[in-house]
């Protein structure tokens, strides 16, 4: 049986699957960043067995913050995170 991971390693799996430390962040394509976030969305994480206690989000917008309006593509993971006695305590999420 595959090993999987704890919702605590996401943000460095997906460090790997952008290549973090051998490139540049800023030096990604959009489609590299597209092909590595399908990657970290096929990796099984240990979470609740319990509807929508791993899911993929995709938030959108056309936003102003620094400047003119730019559009913004949001892809999140969220994990469920329970309790010692299994009930919901919170979700996680990894940008």
């Amino acid at each position: 049986m595959t090993r999987r991971s704890s919702a605590d390693e996401a943000v460095g799996l997906l460090e790997g699957e952008l290549g973090v430390g051998r490139r540049a962040l800023a030096d990604l394509s959009t489609e590299d960043a597209w092909r590595a976030f399908l990657r970290f969305g096929r990796r099984l994480f240990d979470v609740p067995d319990t509807p929508d206690a791993d899911g993929l989000l995709f938030q959108y917008g056309t936003y102003s913050f620094d400047g003119p309006p730019t559009f913004t593509l949001d892809l999140t993971r969220q994990f469920e995170i329970a309790d010692s006695d299994g009930d919901h305590d919170h979700y996680v999420q990894v940008h």
